[in-house]
């Protein structure tokens, strides 16, 4: 842009980056010596920077400062969300139209521009659900300016990535603030072996060249030291192993896990909960337990109760890349109860019905049953005898019945009450009934 003799060149527009450098151009062609050099935003009170060749240099704003690239072009660093606006550029320079005799006079020339500030996304998260082989899957970009783009990739085994055209796609833009949320969700139905590793949501910001990627990873489940067999419940063969047969170490990914409550060794009518887990593992599988010949039981926990004897049990795990079979053996330890139906144990303690159900708690409440019944007769023979008069319980050596027998009429028929009366007694009855002579 020409202005009179002095040549301003300056951008309409500038961009920048938050918290990245701002560059507003407002250069002299050719250069001239500089009276004072005046910045000012549309809105602010005051000049942001202000420039006196002769005097002073000052920065209202302390993250402006003159351009290394010329006497005149503003720099702001770092750059604000609300250093967004509009700018004003002015230059004061002498002139005197090349006659050196006559006195040189100030020019000024005002240059507008305007400066937008880009925030590149601040957070991109991914969501999914599953059933079976479809897919839904969304993607957020959070706090960009202006709204960031959207995209989806698939990536195969062998790292071949193709984008994702021909699919159903839901799309959202939603302002918050002065940046914006942008969200798409797509659903996805995975083939019938379909090799996949990973699919992807780029997300794309032109105006601060960023690209962020957020991978959704397929993992088969998987287990470790495992046999291909033939099992009867399924058609095709399947990968098997038993959980003694697992390391336990995670460096692998998608192992299956099995955890049990309260362990894999219980006491004897114990209940046991098993548990499956498979961290890693997309789509997330899903679990079938049985037992020998059982229908099986869906879900991530399998809840036994009472166990008597040790058992196996299997859980399958599968989801549409793959699935495994895990043998989790449960024992009965011998410190329990069963040990006393052992017949071999001659000697010991033995329980002879372990189908009468009788455990601790109700051989505690027998013995205490009873207990009360012997207190009670007790308490019933000891109150009869304190009625009666016996002494039964007494320790102490009962004294001799004295029988007065003038007290009790006497017949020949009848049988003395007494036979221990002492003769000594006797002979002194005679003396008082015969007189003496």
């Amino acid at each position: 842009t020409l202005i009179g003799t002095v040549d301003l060149k300056y951008d309409d527009v500038s961009y920048a980056t938050v918290q990245q450098k701002a560059f507003l151009r407002c250069g002299m062609m050719p250069v001239q010596p500089i009276k004072e050099l005046w910045w000012f935003k549309i809105g602010a009170e005051e000049p942001i920077y202000y420039y006196d060749p002769t005097s002073i240099e000052a920065a209202v704003m302390e993250r402006a400062r003159r351009s290394s690239r010329d006497n005149t072009s503003l720099e702001i660093y770092p750059t604000q969300l609300d250093d967004e606006g509009e700018y004003i550029c002015r230059v004061v320079v002498w002139d005197n139209t090349g006659n050196s005799t006559k006195p040189s006079i100030p020019i000024s020339r005002e240059a507008r521009m305007m400066l937008k500030v880009n925030v590149p996304p601040e957070k991109v998260e991914i969501t999914h659900l599953t059933s079976g082989r479809n897919l839904s899957l969304r993607c957020k970009s959070e706090g960009a300016k202006p709204p960031a783009d959207i995209l989806w990739t698939k990536t195969s085994p062998d790292g071949v990535e193709t984008e994702l055209h021909d699919l159903t796609k839901v799309r959202e833009i939603e302002p918050t603030g002065d940046l914006y949320d942008t969200a798409e969700q797509i659903f996805y139905h995975l083939e019938e072996n379909e090799m996949i590793a990973k699919i992807s949501c780029v997300v794309r910001h032109h105006n601060t060249n960023t690209t962020i990627y957020k991978n959704i990873t397929f993992v088969s489940p998987a287990i470790q030291n495992a046999l291909k067999v033939t099992m009867q419940r399924f058609a095709d063969p399947v990968l098997y192993s038993s959980i003694e047969n697992q390391d336990g170490q995670d460096n692998v990914a998608g192992l299956v896990k099995i955890s049990a409550d309260p362990g894999f060794k219980v006491l004897y009518n114990t209940s046991v909960t098993l548990k499956a887990s498979a961290p890693g593992v997309f789509p997330e599988p899903r679990y079938l337990w049985w037992v020998g010949d059982q229908t099986g039981i869906a879900g991530r926990e399998l809840h036994i109760t009472n166990l008597e004897e040790d058992k196996s049990y299997f859980v399958l795990a599968e989801n549409p890349l793959g699935r495994v079979v895990l043998q989790i053996p449960v024992y009965v330890t011998s410190a329990d109860y069963s040990q006393w139906n052992d017949s071999s144990n001659d000697g010991d303690a033995r329980i002879t019905d372990a189908s009468s159900g009788l455990d601790t708690g109700a051989i505690i409440g027998i013995v205490i049953g009873v207990l009360i019944v012997v207190f009670f007769i007790g308490f019933a023979v000891w109150y009869w005898t304190i009625r009666d008069g016996t002494q039964v319980f007494s320790p102490k050596k009962e004294k001799p019945h004295v029988v007065d027998e003038e007290t009790i009429p006497f017949r020949s028929t009848d049988k003395p009450l007494m036979r221990t009366i002492s003769t000594q007694t006797l002979e002194g009855r005679r003396s008082r009934r015969e007189p003496s002579i």
